[in-house]
């Protein structure tokens, strides 16, 4: 006897805040060539993550986040997880992320701050300043 299992289907709780993706946006109705996005948050916001059935990607590399061209809902089963993060990734496309997260808006219930506090938060490790005491960081500027 022949059986297959299938892997369980992928949930939003699979794509938190931050998760780099690949996925291809929707426009007129046609799904465009996949690229890197990253997963703003739950579609509703934080308060319906539990019964979610989309998530919040802004594809970076097309812009500043802007609802529809560059800021989508989407399915999770459209979402590949990319093996990186906002810490570990390109630093081109890390800065493409902090330059344009400043000029867009996500136009959703946090506009976005789950993210921007991601971000900030990434932005220091890559500094070497997420492990340092904020007392001691100030010295440290005095001469």
């Amino acid at each position: 006897m022949i059986t297959t299992e299938q892997a369980p289907r992928p949930s939003v709780q699979d794509f938190p805040t931050a998760t780099l993706v690949l996925a291809g946006p929707w426009h007129r109705a046609q799904q465009l060539e996949a690229r890197p996005g990253i997963v703003v948050g739950p579609f509703g916001g934080a308060d319906c993550a539990d019964e979610a059935t989309m998530a919040v990607v802004w594809f970076f590399g097309d812009g500043a986040p802007e609802p529809g061209p560059t800021v989508q809902a989407m399915f999770p089963r459209e979402l590949t997880p990319i093996d990186d993060t906002l810490i570990t990734m390109d630093q081109d496309a890390f800065r493409d992320i902090v330059c344009n997260l400043r000029r867009g808006r996500f136009a959703y219930d946090d506009d976005g701050e789950e993210l921007r506090i991601a971000v900030r938060q990434a932005w220091r490790q890559r500094a070497g300043l997420a492990e340092t005491d904020p007392a001691a960081r100030h010295t440290l500027h005095r001469s």
